[in-house]
Formats: structure tokens, C-alpha cells, sequence
């Protein structure tokens, strides 16, 4: 038998009862069908038999804040632990308070995008292909790869059964009418009620003269707009200067958070805030991506607003096409989250659980459909292999628990 092995295994994911895995088996071709087993503690809890590509193994009935010993194995190789598989999984704790409500975000989906990878030019687009600089491009399918990203992502997003879906920007790749009808289209499937609103390249319409109402194109009000679920309410920020790459936050936008922050705050009520661009503290302001975040003069206003507000949970933001979790002194202990992109690696969207008492959990997952699972493996090693290293974060950094209160 050819010599096999485990490549790219990763922890993607935990909840308080799971644990979501994906892995390649690889022969000396390519990816084989062959057989391969996951172990818990030694013993057998999964055997993966079907599809060549990435796989995915979902391991559920797990106890609550519970370690284990997590093993990959297949015929005479196991996964060796790396900085993204470590050979140990931890479950979330159980939940204190009851669920009331759950609603998924997608980010950076840019329909219409012609292609991704190769080269970065200086100011931030794809340059050309070469050695270690691979691209893929629309036209490489029957079906363009941001196509297939987005309506996947959905399907998955209408399976997992949630009560809304918000989409925080980065809709329209160059913010052209028939990629937000293309957007539009897709977003119709969503089961649930979803909320959108415009991130920097929804506005790229004006680099060839195009003034493009994108919030009308899409069916949606204007951000910024406020939606209640569950007893929390969710504030969607526009943080977009149209025409740049930056995002601003000035004083009559900062005017309408504070209003409603006052609200929230005189009802008890707990609040997330969701936008398009990170903030950016000014001594980090020369460091990529922060030359493209939101302008470091209007994040320490924004800091300081929040800071006044502690029944502020959350910042849930795009833009990056990374996994993080920032927190910052003026604002406290507020979770500032960046999710990576739906249109590449890793992929996906994220789940949010909101609970009675102020707590919330967040898991970030792939997109699972065969050819999403291969373009976004196939992307995970663009730009020199940085882009892995770039984008997918640590595992505390894609799922977790915040605690009520702060």
C-alpha cells in the first residue's frame, strides 16, 4: 500500500457538547478515499470513509468543560500536533442561563469578485500570479467560486435553524448593480430574516463614476439601524467612507450610537454592536491590516463611548478576512470580534447563541459542501503560505463563551 498521511489537520471548532475536525488523507498523488479514524482517549469515536478532499468530522455528546486526548489516524500515519491541532480538545462549559434566541453572520462575500490571490500589490489588490503565488479566478468552474461560497454558506446557515442572519459588508466586490442583484438573489434563500448593510467595497461603484444605491438594490434600510432578537438588540453601524478602503466613524454616527447605547443601557437590555471595519488603536496604526481599519482618531472615541456602556457585549466585525478577538483598556472588557471572509479560506460563518442572562457563545465554522471545503483548502495556501497563518486564528479566538456582565 501506498504510504499515507494526515495533512492540515485542524481543531476547528467547540461548543459545550462538540467538537468539529477537518483533515486531509493524502497519498503520494494527491487526496485518497482510504479510510481514516478519530480517537477520544484512546478509544474509537469516528471512522471517515467518503470524499478525497478535506474532510470533516463532527464529534457531539460530549460533556460539558471536559478534556480530552484527540488523535487522526489512518493506515500506518497519524496527524502529527502543530500549532492548529495540538492532539487536545477542551469543550466549552455548560451554559448558565436559557437560550432565547440565535443568528449567524457572513462577511466579505464580494459576488462578482473576477479573482483571488497572487501577488499583493501595494496598494492591497492581486497582482499577478507566479512561484508560490497561486490564484484561482470565476472562470475556473462551471460555477464562479463566489457563487458557490455564499449559497453554500446559506444552505449551511438554513440548516443550523437560526432566527436571523446579518451580513456586515464586503457584499458587491466593486459595488456594480448586478453583483448586488447577484447578492440579492442568494440572500432570498435564507429562511430566516436576514439584515444587511454595506461595507468599503460596496461603494467601489465610484472608481468608474457610479453612484450605486447598494441598500436599495438589496431590499434593505439604510444602516445605521437597529434590530431586536431575543431580548438583546443588535446596532448595525455603517463604518464605510465611500470610495476608500478605510472606514471612518465621525461625530453624527457616534451620535446615534450614544442614543441608542443610553436606551439599552436604561433597560438593561444587553447589546452587540455590528460592523464593517475594526478599530484601531493609534499606536498600532502602521500595522497591516490596521492602514485599512477605522481611522484611529474616531476608534478612540469609539473606545470610550463603549466604555461608558457596560451592557455593551460585543463588536462583531468584518473586513479583515481573518479570525480575532481584540479587547482594548478604554473600552473594557469588550470583545472585539473579527470572523474571516464566507468567499475563501477558511470560509465560512459564524454562529451566535444569545442566553437570558446576558451571556453569548460564538462558533465560527467552515462551509461544508465538497466544493466549498476544496476552493477554500486550495486557498489556504496563497501568498506564500501566509494566508493560513493570516486568516485562521487561534482556536479561543473562533470559539467561546462571554460571561454576562463586565
Amino acid at each position: 500500500m501506498a504510504t499515507l498521511r494526515i495533512d492540515h489537520p485542524e481543531l476547528f471548532g467547540v461548543t459545550e457538547t462538540s467538537a468539529t475536525l477537518h483533515f486531509d488523507v493524502l497519498g503520494e498523488s494527491g487526496p485518497v478515499d482510504a479510510p481514516a479514524r478519530v480517537l477520544l482517549d484512546g478509544e474509537l469515536r469516528a471512522t471517515s470513509e467518503n470524499g478525497s478532499g478535506t474532510r470533516t468530522v463532527v464529534l457531539d455528546e460530549l460533556a460539558p468543560g471536559a478534556v480530552h486526548r484527540v488523535e487522526i489516524e489512518t493506515e500506518g500515519a497519524k496527524a502529527e500536533p502543530d500549532e492548529f491541532f495540538d492532539g487536545r480538545l477542551e469543550t466549552l462549559a455548560a451554559p448558565a442561563g436559557d437560550p432565547v434566541a440565535s443568528f449567524a453572520t457572513l462577511n466579505d462575500l464580494h459576488f462578482g469578485e473576477p479573482r483571488f490571490g497572487g501577488t499583493l500589490t501595494e496598494d492591497h489588490e492581486y497582482g499577478e500570479a507566479k512561484e508560490g503565488f497561486s490564484a484561482v479566478t470565476e472562470l475556473d468552474g462551471d460555477v464562479p467560486y463566489w457563487r458557490f461560497m455564499n449559497e453554500d454558506a446559506i444552505a449551511d446557515i438554513n440548516a443550523a435553524g437560526v432566527d436571523a442572519t446579518v451580513i456586515k459588508g464586503d457584499i458587491a466586490d466593486r459595488g456594480r448593480p448586478e453583483q448586488f442583484e447577484a447578492a440579492r438573489e442568494a440572500f432570498a434563500r435564507l429562511e430566516a430574516p436576514h439584515h444587511a448593510f454595506l461595507g468599503n467595497h460596496d461603494y467601489y461603484g465610484l472608481e468608474v463614476g457610479m453612484e450605486v444605491d447598494g441598500y436599495a438594490l438589496l431590499g434593505q434600510p439604510r444602516a445605521p439601524r437597529s434590530v431586536d432578537l431575543g431580548g438583546w438588540r443588535l446596532l448595525l453601524l455603517e463604518t464605510a467612507l465611500p470610495g476608500q478602503h478605510r472606514g471612518v466613524f465621525p461625530a453624527e454616527r457616534r451620535a446615534w450610537l450614544s442614543e441608542q447605547l443610553d436606551e439599552t443601557r436604561e433597560t438593561g437590555m444587553p447589546t452587540l454592536l455590528v460592523m464593517h471595519h475594526h478599530p484601531v488603536p493609534p499606536e498600532r496604526k502602521d500595522q497591516y491590516p490596521n492602514t485599512i481599519g477605522l481611522d484611529p482618531e474616531d476608534s478612540v472615541e469609539l473606545f470610550a463611548l463603549v466604555g461608558q456602556h457596560p451592557q455593551v457585549r460585543a463588536a462583531l466585525i468584518g473586513h479583515t478576512h481573518r479570525n480575532r478577538l481584540r479587547r482594548y483598556p478604554a473600552s473594557g472588557a469588550v470583545p472585539w470580534i473579527e470572523v474571516n471572509c464566507t468567499k475563501d479560506y477558511p470560509g465560512g460563518w459564524a454562529h451566535y447563541r444569545l442566553f437570558e442572562d446576558g451571556s453569548f457563545r460564538q462558533e465560527v465554522r467552515r462551509t461544508s459542501s465538497g466544493r466549498a471545503m476544496g476552493h477554500s483548502s486550495h486557498c489556504r495556501g496563497f501568498f506564500n503560505g501566509f494566508y493560513k497563518q493570516f486568516s485562521f486564528g487561534r482556536l479561543e479566538q473562533r470559539s467561546f463563551a462571554i460571561a454576562p456582565g463586565r
